[in-house]
């Protein structure tokens, strides 16, 4: 008896003790300099750089995202950036790399995946989505995430001492961001940061719910997705404002399309994006995979009128409406 009374004893220990704090953005530079020297030297195009500190400087991991490509984080062993702390959810987040055009470092653009955990920010502030150019520098439970774009071999080198290399980062900027339960602002304000004073331009669209609604109004639908599987058949009217926003696909209740009873189907398998003047489909790390036809997909842009599969079980039609 003794020994249960013994484990009870350090599980009410355990609780009390207090949670660990992510470190700052200098901080976690400073830890994954040498990492991220290593990835920028052997970076052949233009791509981000990401990397996951937890809160005694330890690097957990750390990879290149190319332009075009994205990259899940989470608990998930699918998760090209795995977290394993239980403050994680399984699919958390969703990193998106894109040149804006050919040769340039791409912006960075990161979606919560609705987990109700907002990431945090460096300023502090918590987010559901941000579009930044320049390091971003994201905080989730104990880690420290840092995305830092690239141009890849046209890069001056990176200077050896950390110090150096962090004062030599270029300005960072926010060029779109949703807090949330935000108001919509049609502005822009600037914030500046406290320990480089950079200015930083946000602009506040919020909130991003990856909701859809039971009907979205005629003039408001900008493309329909029809769902086939073997005992469903949906049709949504999507608005092109959703689809900035996002809406995920999956078995969860914190996806906008619920896809309950599907067992090809994991709890979060898609997200569908608007970015600029393309809609992605990012799958975000689900078990089964997303096929078009034969292949593979990990993030596609979909033409007007297009078709994937879930699983095996669930076929998706894109259908872009015109006015």
């Amino acid at each position: 008896m003794p020994d249960n009374n013994e484990r009870t004893r350090v599980a009410a220990l355990g609780e009390l003790l207090p949670r660990l704090s992510p470190l700052d953005a200098h901080d976690a530079f400073i830890s994954a300099h040498d990492r991220l020297r290593g990835l920028a030297y052997i970076a052949r195009r233009p791509a981000v750089l990401a990397v996951a500190v937890d809160s005694h400087a330890r690097v957990i991991e750390a990879v290149i995202v190319e332009s075009g490509h994205s990259l899940v984080i989470g608990r998930h062993t699918g998760c090209g950036l795995r977290l394993t702390s239980s403050d994680v959810s399984l699919r958390h987040l969703v990193l998106h790399a894109q040149s804006d055009a050919p040769g340039t470092a791409p912006v960075i653009r990161l979606w919560d995946l609705n987990t109700e955990q907002p990431f945090l920010t460096e300023d502090g502030q918590p987010n559901v989505a941000v579009s930044a150019q320049g390091l971003l520098y994201a905080s989730v439970g104990e880690y420290a995430l840092l995305f830092l774009p690239t141009r890849g071999p046209s890069e001056p080198p990176w200077p050896e001492r950390a110090e150096q290399a962090w004062h030599a980062l270029p300005p960072r900027q926010f060029i779109d961001r949703r807090s949330p339960g935000a108001p919509r602002l049609r502005h822009a304000r600037s914030q500046m940061a406290e320990e480089r004073g950079d200015y930083t331009n946000i602009v506040r669209l919020g909130p991003l719910r990856l909701l859809l609604a039971e009907h979205e109004g005629p003039g408001a639908a900008w493309g329909e997705l029809r769902l086939e599987s073997e005992n469903k058949k949906e049709r949504h009217r999507v608005s092109l404002e959703r689809l900035e926003q996002g809406v995920l696909l999956g078995r969860y209740e914190r996806c906008g399309i619920l896809l309950a009873g599907l067992g090809q189907i994991s709890r979060v398998h898609l997200l569908l994006v608007q970015v600029g003047a393309r809609l992605l489909a990012i799958d975000t790390a689900s078990t089964n995979g997303t096929w078009r036809g034969a292949s593979h997909i990990e993030t596609t842009p979909l033409e007007d009128s297009d078709s994937l599969e879930l699983g095996d079980e669930l076929l998706l039609h894109w259908c872009r409406l015109h006015a």
